[in-house]
């Protein structure tokens, strides 16, 4: 079963979420994802990084969005 969902702003600092929505144009509470296995942990440096840098989550890039 999929389910949708979204990544959380806790993860993530005021200015972080500020440079986030001025680079990718949209609010990180606005990306979401379907996976069948749980949250998005940005807690974890590398895909806090990804997500600042392309504007998605690694999971959607590893399916060619």
């Amino acid at each position: 079963m999929l389910i949708k969902f979204f990544i959380s702003e806790r993860f993530f600092t005021q200015e972080e979420l500020e440079e986030f929505e001025k680079k990718h144009g949209y609010k990180v509470s606005e990306i979401y994802y379907m996976s069948s296995s749980g949250e998005i942990d940005c807690s974890a440096p590398e895909e806090k990084e990804f997500i600042m840098k392309y504007g998605v989550p690694r999971i959607l890039a590893r399916f060619g969005y």
